[in-house]
């Protein structure tokens, strides 16, 4: 009986292990604290791979003296597995760390950077911005102060007006979030956003040919109970645009990385980082090194419209988020 009821904790025990996978098809993606778990899957490698290999190495020692373990042998290798499988998924994202090239004829340079309400500084944001030649930038916790400022000094050493558009819900620069469109993309107007925690803005082509512009921040999944309800109903908002439109572009902090159920499910949309082969790099937090931490920041684009030529995350200033860029030109 004891025997029987092992086998059914280390069956179940390992399940659980490999359920931590792809936790969006088992619908726990966005529950406690499973969604703040596999935001983190460098961390579910080393505590998969570390673990396994504890419980492996006595089992070593005991196969020696002829004992054997088969239950712990099997979770130990499918601890391993799992790890490795971890691993496998953000090398398979990119975990590449090249610069980017100069930007092709006809290509918008999109930038998206959580400055922290100026943790980033304007100096640093709008260097960040004319090294990568940015035509787009989509700034979270941004006021609309700091947003102006950025658009005048890059207007003054690109020799190009930037439109400003920005939404607030609160008095705090974390309730800010701003979008810079350079005039050389084309006129824009500000049009309705969606509703979320931290503001969002929406600039349309005012000759109605070009994409449209979406700068979002969703609220954090911080604590149970109404802030993850936040999350998830400004993370859907956020990501509604990309299952029900077309010809957009989809910019910011998201709170959320592609291993989220509202993430998997983008419509029209690809992204960027991932496309270009950097979806694997940590973009928060910024003080840990690039490939450990989760990957929330991204730009969304329609993927039948526009390709990804290439991307790049970039450390920008005291902001506790890196920079996502992204080079896009109209597919062929």
């Amino acid at each position: 009986m004891f025997k029987l009821l092992g086998w059914v904790l280390t069956l179940a025990l390992a399940a659980a292990a490999v359920a931590t996978l792809d936790p969006a098809r088992l619908g726990l993606s966005t529950v406690t604290p499973v969604a703040q778990a596999i935001a983190m899957r460098p961390y579910l490698v080393a505590g998969f791979v570390v673990g396994g290999a504890v419980v492996l190495l006595p089992i070593l020692v005991a196969a020696l003296v002829g004992r054997r373990w088969p239950r712990v042998t099997l979770l130990s290798v499918v601890m391993l597995a799992v790890g490795l499988g971890h691993a496998w998924v953000l090398y398979d994202r990119g975990l590449g760390d090249d610069p980017l090239p100069a930007a092709r004829d006809g290509a918008v340079t999109v930038l998206t950077l959580n400055t922290l309400g100026g943790g980033a500084s304007v100096e640093q944001v709008t260097a960040a911005a004319v090294d990568v030649g940015a035509d787009v930038l989509a700034l979270a916790e941004t006021s609309e102060s700091s947003a102006r400022a950025v658009a005048t000094v890059l207007t003054e050493r690109s020799g190009t007006q930037f439109q400003v558009f920005v939404e607030a819900t609160g008095p705090w620069d974390a309730s800010s979030t701003a979008l810079l469109i350079s005039a050389g993309v084309g006129e824009y107007a500000q049009a309705q956003a969606p509703e979320t925690a931290h503001g969002a803005v929406r600039a349309e082509p005012v000759s109605g040919e070009g994409p449209a512009f979406l700068s979002v921040h969703p609220r954090s999944p911080h604590a149970p109970g109404p802030a993850m309800d936040r999350w998830r109903a400004d993370l859907d908002a956020a990501t509604d645009p990309c299952r029900t439109e077309s010809d957009l572009i989809v910019a910011g902090d998201f709170n959320a990385t592609l291993d989220h159920a509202p993430m998997r499910d983008i419509g029209v949309c690809v992204d960027a980082a991932t496309e270009a082969g950097v979806g694997g790099v940590a973009t928060w937090p910024a003080h840990m090194p690039r490939l450990i931490g989760a990957q929330i920041d991204h730009v969304l684009l329609d993927g039948e419209r526009y390709v990804v030529d290439a991307a790049s995350v970039l450390d920008v200033g005291e902001s506790d988020h890196r920079a996502v860029v992204a080079q896009i030109s109209p597919a062929s």
